[in-house]
This record gives structure tokens, C-alpha cells and sequence, in this order.
């Protein structure tokens, strides 16, 4: 019982804790080619799992899972091109308007 405060302290500071999944203005993005298999009716979310940020999100469509790149989060670290089976993923320079208004 004397390590039970000790214990409930952590919980609470890792509950409370901020994560920032901001990414900088300047840092380059994701961008998916048409080429990507998810596009093309094959279920692969291979780029979603190689995502550490959590950039990479799928929508429900006809005929499968659409992918697509939040570009508030992502920081262009490129983690998710090499796992690509279509090599449909690239890192680009992010577009002046997003780097403009951050």
C-alpha cells in the first residue's frame, strides 16, 4: 500500500501529458501516387503502419479504403516510402500555402 500515491502519481502524469504531432512549417511532405494499390481496389495499409505520427489515414469508399496524408501532422521523415510495395509514396517539398500559414 505505501507505493500506491507512487503509482496513481504516474498514471496521472501520463495521462495528462501533450504530445506534439504538429509538424514544422518547413518540413517536407507525404504525397501518394495514383499508383498506390489502395487506389486500385487492393487492401494495403502498409504506409498507415510505417506511419510513427499517424499522418497517413484511410477513408471508407466504393470499392475499398482510400488513403490520404494529413498534412498538419506529418513531418516528412519518409518512414512510410520504403514499406510502399508500389513505391506509390514520395516526400515532397510541402505546398507554399501550408508553409505560408504556419
Amino acid at each position: 500500500m505505501s507505493d500506491q500515491p507512487h503509482r496513481l502519481l504516474g498514471r496521472r502524469v501520463f495521462l495528462f501529458r501533450s504530445q506534439d504531432t504538429t509538424a514544422p512549417a518547413c518540413a517536407p511532405l507525404a504525397q501518394i501516387a495514383p499508383s498506390c494499390l489502395a487506389f486500385r481496389g487492393t487492401a494495403c495499409m502498409t504506409c498507415r503502419d510505417a506511419c510513427e505520427p499517424g499522418a497517413i489515414r484511410f477513408s471508407l469508399a466504393i470499392g475499398g479504403a482510400r488513403p490520404r496524408v494529413e498534412a498538419g501532422i506529418c513531418t516528412g521523415c519518409g518512414e512510410c516510402v520504403p514499406g510502399c510495395p508500389a513505391s506509390a509514396i514520395s516526400i515532397v517539398p510541402r505546398p507554399m500555402e501550408e508553409t505560408a500559414d504556419a
